[in-house]
């Protein structure tokens, strides 16, 4: 099958584009400020290399989010232009799965993945292991940092971008030593969407009905928490 897969949750942009039985080519970009503009054009430079149209596209595979709204909307709007006049099978993963997915599994170890959420909050799911891969334990949560320090054990591997987003040292300070991923895999990544599809790993599901063409955003945003609590 020829696959597209686009990740745009994050500060890294990237897509990857596997055509038959070849390996996937995945590009990626940083800057959350520069996905709408970015987007489309990296989406034709890969589709280019492999020789390839939109048209000859078996299936979409998407990040679903938690993440940047502006961001998952991009992802969203340019999967549904692009499924418009030809539709397709459409799969998507949740951002804190993609990262999961892109691990390396350690044995009697449980993984958290932690996103900035902003205002001081992280998304969090944590995953053990199953079937020597990382499977999630519960949804994906908000948490403060000091609620997310109080899960974390000597037995812990942490990831994720909310890692940099801990100004006080408060993970840090736990004492428990829990086991840090370099930084270079606490972004999801197009090219799991991709690894996930070919593992038909159920963290990958497929957008049916029209909600699910929805990015999954857990929390309000900040405009909309200002309109339910007004500053008095």
């Amino acid at each position: 099958m020829n696959l597209l897969a686009i990740e745009t949750s994050g500060p890294v942009l990237s897509v990857a584009v596997k055509k038959g039985t070849r390996a996937a080519r995945e590009t990626v970009l940083k800057g959350y400020f520069r996905h709408a503009e970015n987007l489309l054009p990296l989406i034709d430079k890969l589709l280019r290399k492999e020789k390839l149209g939109i048209r000859n596209i078996d299936a979409f595979l998407i990040g679903r989010g938690p993440g940047s709204f502006t961001g998952l909307r991009v992802g969203f709007a340019t999967l549904k232009g692009l499924i418009a006049t030809r539709k397709k099978p459409c799969y998507g993963a949740l951002s804190t799965d993609l990262i999961a997915g892109g691990l390396p599994v350690c044995e009697k170890k449980t993984l958290h993945v932690c996103l900035n959420a902003k205002r001081d909050k992280l998304y969090v799911r944590s995953y053990h292991c199953r079937k020597k891969a990382w499977a999630p334990r519960k949804a994906t949560t908000v948490l403060s940092f000091e609620e997310f320090s109080g899960i974390i054990t000597g037995d812990s591997v942490l990831a994720g971008d909310g890692l940099s987003a801990d100004k006080n040292g408060i993970l840090t300070r736990s004492g428990k030593k829990p086991i840090g991923v370099p930084e270079k895999s606490w972004h999801p990544k197009a090219s799991t969407l991709i690894t996930l599809f070919e593992k038909k790993d159920p963290m990958l599901r497929p957008l049916v009905k029209p909600k699910e063409f929805l990015p999954v955003y857990i929390r309000s945003s900040e405009a909309e928490e200002r309109l339910r609590h007004p500053k008095k």
